[in-house]
């Protein structure tokens, strides 16, 4: 019964009485990662950055108003229509994707106000064209967000100096200060003209404002790292590969030697 129990000394000289087995193990391990290499090319991954950023010297945003901003800019780079972009931009130059596959090796990661664009790849040289090709599409997608943004603005206040054109019906207190300053010529237009002009800016209002996706006119869109060919792959990397297989075969070794051979058990 004694023999049977484990100690750390007996069996320690077990696995050093037979160290062939861990050299064999280990270098089969090995054998095996570096042949797994040959079954799946190792994969690159190239990063583009975008960085956003807010003047908060035009207008005071809460934080949920930041990062609702923040949230709108990441819907608009993860969008369908940004990666359909990428994707005809990228048969143009020549490169063959597979939308599919494309929307599987992308990856958009926020850091603050940076967003990092990370795609993967078997071809380092594609992978980098097809970051730099997305941060492009995403950018140009967030200045047109922009744009509308600016003028849903421009319609906002148009409205609110129509809206001071109208009386305030009496016994009743302006719930707002009225804007400055009022049109001059409010006085050339009756009041359901007025109400009409209202109606119409209002309604190109809404319009903007869908159009601008949640993007604020205080937002700022600058393309500040370009992809480089990444040098070395993320994964099946075979040195990597290698590495570990022969890790695997050594732990596996260790287990083998240690075990008793020949023992009967009583």
């Amino acid at each position: 019964m004694a023999d049977s129990e484990f100690t750390p000394f007996h069996t320690l000289a077990r696995i050093l009485s037979r160290w062939w087995i861990t050299i064999i193990l280990a270098l089969i391990g090995g054998i095996i990662g570096w042949a797994f290499h040959f079954f799946h090319p190792p994969v690159y991954e190239a990063t583009a950055i975008l960085t956003v950023n807010m003047d908060f010297s035009q207008r005071v945003l809460t934080q949920y108003e930041e990062d609702y901003a923040f949230n709108a800019a990441g819907n608009i780079i993860n969008s369908t229509a940004v990666k359909d972009q990428i994707v005809t931009k990228a048969q143009t130059d020549g490169i063959s994707v597979d939308p599919t596959r494309l929307a599987q090796q992308m990856v958009a990661e926020r850091r603050q106000s940076v967003w990092e664009l990370h795609i993967r790849d078997r071809d380092p040289q594609i992978a980098a064209e097809l970051a730099n090709i997305w941060a492009q599409m995403a950018k140009d997608a967030l200045n047109a967000a922009l744009e509308h943004a600016l003028g849903a603005e421009q319609f906002q206040n148009q409205v609110d100096l129509l809206e001071a054109c109208q009386p305030v019906a009496p016994g009743t207190t302006e719930s707002t200060p009225l804007p400055s300053p009022i049109p001059q010529d409010c006085g050339r237009y009756s009041l359901a003209d007025i109400q009409t002009e209202i109606q119409s800016w209002a309604n190109a209002l809404v319009q903007e404002k869908n159009l601008s996706f949640g993007i604020l006119p205080v937002m700022e869109f600058a393309l500040t790292g370009e992809a480089s060919i990444p040098e070395k792959p993320v994964l099946y990397d075979r040195a990597s590969l290698t590495l570990a297989g022969a890790l695997i075969g050594f732990v596996i070794s260790l287990w083998v030697a240690g075990i008793r051979w020949g023992q009967r058990s009583a």
